[in-house]
């Protein structure tokens, strides 16, 4: 096995098991809540328990896949070039099969509870009286608020602050040294007639991706709080496409692709 192969191999596997975990979590918390409280739903305990899972998980996985765990997220990327049509594909082929093994397995923990199963309580579905078209309104606009952080805080570099010391020059009025901070060249001039060392200020693209995973998973458990009356707040096709699977219930499913 060549090294760009076992790299994939390896991105992909991981690519399942984030996911997996992630959707398992996610549905699980939902499942166990409604167990304990049938009539009612917490979106303070759903968005708590995605947002740290989310958070978690990222910063675990994000060196083996990226730990997209999302279709819309993939398909961003492959959109945008930062991941080629094939791994994208195998991506959310793999994030589809975790959504389906993750859904089974909430089936193999959790019995059945009056009258359902586990993974009929994960289908997520519209609101009472809710139409297509607000619903399809709502989750487009999660996917996008979810999708523009992660792009923003994983993809996206900073230009920051680095100070530099600069000695001064031993003859010539005015000479121009080449500074290079962090990786950062930067063309300064220096007047050696003061005869002090001079501090100036240069700027150099530091990734912020340090912070993306707890900028991704404080984004997930807000957004839990938004839409989950309207369209049930899905914001990732994964989410919904096991549980359709197993359950055969595609109600409303094309909604939470193509929004």
């Amino acid at each position: 096995m060549t090294d760009k192969r076992r790299v994939l191999v390896r991105a992909v596997a991981g690519e399942f098991l984030v996911t997996f975990l992630f959707l398992f979590v996610v549905m699980s918390v939902g499942v166990n809540f409604r167990r304990a409280n049938p009539t009612e739903a917490d979106a303070t305990l759903g968005g708590i328990s995605t947002g740290f899972t989310a958070v978690a998980l990222i910063y675990s996985f994000a060196d083996v896949s990226g730990a997209h765990f999302n279709p819309a997220v993939t398909m961003g990327t492959i959109v945008t070039g930062k991941v080629s049509v094939k791994k994208g594909l195998w991506f959310i082929g793999i994030q589809l099969s975790a959504s389906i093994m993750a859904t089974l397995w909430l089936q193999v923990v959790f019995p059945p509870h009056r009258g359902f199963n586990a993974s009929e309580i994960a289908v997520v579905d519209f609101g009472d009286k809710v139409v297509i078209g607000r619903a399809f309104a709502m989750e487009a606009t999660l996917t996008f608020i979810l999708v523009y952080v992660i792009f923003a805080t994983a993809f996206e570099t900073v230009d920051t602050n680095n100070k530099v010391l600069v000695k001064p020059v031993a003859d010539g009025a005015q000479k121009s040294a080449t500074v290079n901070p962090n990786g950062a060249g930067r063309e300064v001039t220096q007047d050696a007639s003061v005869g002090k060392n001079l501090t100036i200020y240069t700027t150099s693209a530091n990734s912020k991706s340090g912070f993306a995973p707890l900028a991704i998973g404080l984004t997930l458990g807000f957004l839990c709080f938004l839409g989950g009356s309207v369209s049930g707040g899905a914001f990732n096709p994964a989410r919904v496409f096991g549980p359709a699977i197993v359950t055969g219930n595609w109600n409303n499913h094309w909604v939470y692709w193509i929004g």
